[in-house]
């Protein structure tokens, strides 16, 4: 996940001291967390050659330049350079590309898609009567998201055709769409429990079904005003949760479908939550309680995630 490299740029840059503010540089690319970019599989993917970046080169430039004196150049390349993912194995599918800017996230519209009772993803709001989605999240016997780091671009079908899951998918694109920036998840749920989880996740939908995962980010009910306090739910009551999904830089390309998956448990990725509303503890509770959860889609409560509709296309590197 690249939610905490980002951040550090955007606060260094924009908000550092004398010495930082304008000086940094940000690469993001396709790779999972400590790859150093070797090679040019990811998950079930295997990206073009150019996915993989002289990334310890760079570093060297960078600190012979900050730390010895070197006129080398480095300080005067593009602040920002990053991967726009495309479709693998589809012949003429736009993205797969390098692309530089000056700042992160590039402009672009947040667009709305919202969830819909029916299973759907759709830019159309729904109606008063929009209905609800419900299943079970029981904290003693769990969904499954195997391995203990982030499963990123692999098919995500299993996780998502398990019982307690539940996904919701537009219909295929006439044209290809690029997504870039940070998608956000406004959600209306209730539940029978005090206090619960809800795991987002946001895939790319190849025409041949498979779902490869993008981005997913969990959150907790009870830190829903923020991480300084505890608000526990009132059982049944509709509560607003939202919360940044992730960033993303994507073109899903023609006859693809964006999917949104909402479950509340994952492990052993994800450790459950007890859902008593009791004080969390290291050692897992043996109250544990099965609740009921339901997210809302009428018009007072459309739950819906929020998504980047490029406006600009940046320039190459």
């Amino acid at each position: 996940m690249n939610q905490g490299s980002i951040a550090s740029f955007r606060g260094r840059q924009h908000q550092g001291g004398p010495n930082s503010r304008g000086q940094q540089q940000l690469i993001i690319g396709p790779w999972l967390h400590g790859r150093l970019n070797k090679g040019s599989r990811v998950g079930d993917l295997i990206y073009p050659e150019n996915a993989t970046w002289p990334e310890l080169e760079h570093m060297v430039r960078w600190f012979d330049h900050y730390l010895k004196g070197a006129d080398n150049g480095v300080e005067k390349e593009s602040a920002v350079r990053y991967y726009v993912m495309g479709a693998i194995g589809e012949e003429g599918a736009p993205g797969n590309v390098w692309r530089a800017a000056a700042d992160f996230p590039p402009k672009a519209s947040m667009t709305p898609l919202f969830l819909q009772a029916s299973g759907g993803l759709s830019g159309k709001s729904p109606g008063a009567d929009g209905g609800s989605t419900s299943y079970t999240s029981d904290p003693l016997h769990p969904v499954e998201i195997p391995g203990t780091a982030f499963p990123g671009a692999k098919d995500a079908r299993a996780f998502e055709q398990q019982a307690e899951v539940r996904t919701f998918t537009a219909e295929p694109l006439a044209e290809p769409v690029e997504r870039t920036g940070r998608v956000r998840a406004e959600l209306f749920v209730s539940s029978t429990a005090k206090d619960t989880d809800f795991l987002v996740r946001v895939s790319d939908v190849y025409p041949d079904g498979r779902s490869i995962l993008i981005c997913d980010y969990p959150w907790r009910a009870r830190y829903r005003e923020g991480l300084d306090h505890e608000a526990l739910l009132t059982p049944g009551e509709p509560v607003k949760l939202a919360f940044d999904v992730g960033w993303i830089s994507q073109i899903f390309n023609k006859g693809h479908k964006i999917r949104v998956t909402i479950a509340s448990t994952g492990a052993p990725l994800y450790e459950p939550n007890p859902q008593t509303g009791e004080p969390l503890t290291i050692e897992f509770p043996k109250n544990a309680m099965k609740a009921i959860n339901t997210i809302h889609h009428g018009a007072k409560h459309a739950s819906r995630i929020l998504v980047p509709l490029a406006v600009a296309t940046p320039r190459s590197p």
